[in-house]
């Protein structure tokens, strides 16, 4: 069993069966991966309000692979398993209607989370705990083309409830 390790970069937003695997890896065996925030490293820490509404949004969903399983074909069902996730102790969100957070709390379409460990303590004096995912998970598309990450099917998508 070989272990591999997959880069944050280069990272795309859009998924594209025509890809070239970025890794061949056999079934079980263990990949690191580092990756950057949604943005594909468009947001920093303590970024600005004016910042975040200029970030370019074509480029929101940092995708890692292709990664090519030998064995694997069409149809088949791949069990992946999440061994570990750690982050870099801040993050951002996005916040708005349609988007999950009370508009009558946040005024501003940009939120920046101070991470501390296994919490977060931004919305004093209330401590959220952390429950760190990976946000986008899935394989190729059967059609052709180029396709925003967003959107899941049976291929995947974005996944933002982690369940315990």
């Amino acid at each position: 069993m070989a272990t591999h390790v997959l880069s944050a970069n280069p990272a795309r937003s859009l998924r594209d069966r025509s890809l070239s695997p970025r890794l061949r890896i056999a079934s079980r065996d263990p990949v690191h991966m580092e990756r950057v925030d949604s943005s594909r490293g468009q947001a920093y820490r303590a970024m600005t309000l004016a910042k975040h509404l200029a970030m370019d949004r074509n480029r929101i969903h940092a995708l890692a692979g292709p990664i090519f399983i030998e064995g694997a074909e069409p149809g088949d069902v791949l069990w992946v398993e999440v061994l570990a996730i750690a982050h870099k102790v801040w993050g951002w969100s996005s916040v708005g209607k349609g988007l999950g957070f009370p508009n009558e709390r946040f005024r501003e379409p940009y939120f920046f989370w101070q991470l501390d460990g296994a919490v977060c303590r931004s919305l004093s004096p209330a401590v959220v705990p952390l429950c760190p995912f990976c946000g986008v998970m899935g394989v190729a598309r059967a059609e052709d083309g180029k396709f925003r990450a967003r959107p899941p099917g049976l291929f995947g998508g974005k996944m933002d409830v982690r369940e315990r």
